[in-house]
């Protein structure tokens, strides 16, 4: 549901009024911890605990039930558990309460009943009007207002600060181990929410409802799964509205990771790449895990993105220079040389033994004149070969001012408006360096990863600026106008469930503009031949029938058929086959043998919660084997298609390896763009296509499909797209 304008989610963040249903006296107790943080954090609302065996709670007046309240509160806790539990929920439904967070488990991460009962207690709210955070939830806590309804130990642990910082996580304890591994890092959080079972409301939907808060600067997310496409779009675009890093991890990678995501959760896993396409697509930055996630946030916070991927590193160490140079590199960062303008003047102020080029090793002059990081930063700043700063510290300590390096560092850093991390091991240089402002890391692997992802997430940046752009047509060899009269036309051919013929798949793609082999729908063996002397030889002889999906296996191709006799002698023999698979409907497709370089594939999946999913990459009979494909979510643009195709496996041989030449990367970019296109318009209908192989070419002379399976929604499952080479 759309949800920007949902007075309800800030409710639930900035809530007027608390119950507290199972009100607990012991702070300790999960009834008691969200009474006693309300109470010391500043909670100007009123709280209305509810516990029928007691009068006073925590000091606060208590009632018996919720009936008996003098108000309708705007958010209520439930806290008890079983039956109890759903009751409560309803009885709150029933008095008009706002929202509810339901603590209690039992529900869909058990299984099949708890689902069942689950969805009912859901219904029945929302039949009322009132939203629900959980089951299974630790709460929500909002340090700006003191609102924290949740039990969560890690609150006690360690101490809580207000900051620019949201965490919203589908797990309690994962919100709680980010949220202590910022305030370990020194960085306040202002809102930590956990989700849990998400009957109602989901990660996305506080994703939104923080981003209104202007004290938000980043916003990280914990996903075990992703079911609600739009809404975390729309959290998205409210991020690049405003300039906010949205960052997540997304568990469940793998296969046996998305089965324990389900079972902790009760959700549904995602296909992974597709998780990252659609990341991609709304420029949501994805980190591996927590340390990660904080490790990523605590320089996005620091100040502007990686306009470019140079960095300059800066150490007193020339080892440290070296394994820094490597890490950058390894995670596709550059080390240019900086300009001789640049480098003389370094020159100019560090000892004659120092390295100018970059890295910059200003060597152990550093103990004696602490104030080296302070000269040299500067000069380099302008320098065209900077786009990030590295400075890497192996050691300091006795007879280092380590105090006057953070502070240079630090007012660098806030005049220079470009990334800047340090890297230190060791905890009282790291400190110091924190309590000014700058991001630390223990080494440079992990300091060049952050610097990498933050390039990256402003590429993905650009790239959504470029959206209006996604659709634009490229004339490429190859157009569907080339497409010969005797492809058998399918237009206003009625279909139901299944799978398309060959011949009637290629017609589809050919009318939505992919350029298709030269090929004719041949009812025997003599109309086989005419076609073969129109083509010309050498031609494929293909039985074409909507039962036979996968001809191959039955030796029902035929290839490189260069005389009247193989093309007859192809068309009796798949005939006799045929007839022995009980199949009577079937023709023959007689199609120009193309050449080419290399041969790719195109497909599509009808992904239930992100819509059409493209795959493009490596084809041909060992398309399975190879599993060399990128995945776009459309709409995008040939370019985004060429760039994947880059970072494939197969990136290296389509640009042309050992004398072969480029292959045609823009006709076969083109091709995806185009049934992207027919894959958004058919959404409704098709459930998959595969194209496999798609011939490419050298570049300029085009991408044919020779082959296509199109199959249709509420069709019996097809075997997937690595089944369909060689046909």
């Amino acid at each position: 549901m759309p949800i920007r304008n949902d007075a309800t989610l800030k409710q639930l963040l900035d809530p007027a009024s608390i119950a507290i249903v199972g009100a607990s006296d012991n702070p300790d107790k999960i009834g008691g911890r969200p009474i006693h943080y309300m109470r010391r954090h500043g909670y100007a609302g009123r709280l209305f605990p509810i516990n029928p065996q007691r009068a006073e709670v925590q000091d606060e007046r208590c009632w018996p039930a919720l009936k008996d309240l003098p108000a309708t509160p705007e958010l209520a806790i439930v806290a008890v558990a079983g039956e109890q539990g759903v009751r409560a929920v309803d009885e709150c439904a029933e008095l008009g309460v706002g929202a509810a967070i339901v603590i209690s488990a039992g529900f869909a991460e058990t299984g099949t009943a708890g689902r069942a009962l689950q969805d009912a207690m859901t219904a029945r709210a929302r039949a009322a009007g009132m939203r629900i955070v959980g089951p299974n939830s630790q709460g929500l806590a909002n340090f700006g207002t003191g609102a924290v309804a949740s039990f969560s130990t890690m609150f006690l642990e360690v101490a809580p600060a207000d900051g620019p910082v949201a965490v919203i996580s589908q797990s309690g304890g994962m919100s709680a181990m980010v949220y202590g591994l910022l305030r370990q890092r020194g960085i306040g959080v202002r809102h930590v929410h956990a989700t849990g079972n998400e009957a109602d409301v989901t990660v996305a939907d506080l994703a939104c409802a923080v981003l209104r808060d202007p004290e938000v600067r980043i916003v990280l997310l914990y996903l075990e799964s992703l079911r609600e496409a739009g809404v975390l779009a729309e959290a998205a675009a409210l991020a690049r509205e405003r300039g906010v890093a949205l960052i997540a991890v997304k568990a469940g990678r793998s296969e046996a990771g998305a089965r324990a995501a389900a079972s902790h959760t009760g959700a549904l896993a995602n296909e992974d790449r597709a998780v990252d396409a659609y990341f991609e697509q709304h420029a949501i930055l994805r980190a591996r895990d927590p340390q990660e996630l904080v490790r990523h946030a605590e320089l996005a916070l620091r100040g502007p993105l990686p306009r470019g991927p140079r960095v300059v590193v800066v150490s007193n160490s020339g080892a440290s220079c070296v394994l820094a140079s490597d890490a950058a590199l390894e995670r596709g960062l550059e080390i240019a040389p900086l300009g001789a303008a640049t480098q003389a003047e370094l020159a100019r102020r560090l000892p004659g033994f120092a390295t100018t080029v970059n890295p910059v090793d200003i060597t152990a002059a550093l103990l004696s004149n602490n104030g080296l990081f302070g000269e040299v930063l500067p000069v380099i700043a302008p320098d065209p070969a900077a786009d990030s700063f590295l400075i890497d510290i192996p050691v300091a300590g006795r007879g280092y001012d380590v105090a006057a390096f953070a502070a240079d560092t630090a007012s660098f850093a806030a005049r220079a408006g470009k990334p800047v991390a340090v890297v230190a091991w060791q905890e009282a240089v790291a400190t110091a360096f924190r309590e000014r402002g700058v991001a630390v890391y223990a080494d440079e692997q992990q300091a060049c990863d952050t610097l990498a992802a933050l390039y990256r997430l402003q590429r993905l940046r650009e790239r959504r600026a470029r959206g209006a752009r996604a659709w634009e047509p490229a004339a490429v060899p190859g157009d569907a106008s080339e497409v010969m009269p005797e492809v058998m036309p399918a237009t206003g051919r009625h279909y139901g469930a299944g799978t398309l013929s060959e011949a009637d798949s290629l017609a589809v793609l050919a009318r939505h503009g992919l350029a298709v082999a030269e090929h004719a729908l041949c009812a025997d063996a003599d109309a086989a031949v005419a076609a073969w002397r129109r083509i010309g030889a050498p031609v494929a002889v293909k039985a074409c029938s909507a039962r036979l999906p996968h001809k191959s296996e039955h030796g029902l191709v035929a290839l490189r058929l260069d005389d009247e006799a193989a093309v007859r002698e192809a068309v009796t023999g798949q005939a006799r086959t045929l007839a022995r698979l009980g199949v009577h409907d079937a023709a023959w497709i007689v199609a120009r043998m193309h050449d080419g370089l290399h041969e790719c594939a195109l497909g599509v999946r009808n992904d239930p919660v992100f819509g059409p999913v493209i795959l493009v990459g490596a084809g041909g009979k060992y398309v399975e084997a190879i599993d060399d494909v990128a995945v776009l979510l459309p709409p995008f643009h040939r370019d985004d298609v060429a760039a994947k195709l880059r970072g494939l496996r197969i990136g290296a041989l389509l640009a042309g390896v050992r004398g072969d030449p480029p292959a045609d990367i823009d006709a076969l970019a083109e091709q995806a763009v185009r049934l992207g296109r027919y894959a958004q318009a058919a959404q409704d209908s098709v459930a998959s296509v595969d194209i496999n192989p798609v011939l490419v070419g050298a570049r300029g002379q085009g991408a044919v499909a020779l082959d296509a399976l199109v199959e249709l929604v509420g069709a019996s499952p097809a075997s997937g797209w690595a089944d369909q080479g060689a046909k």
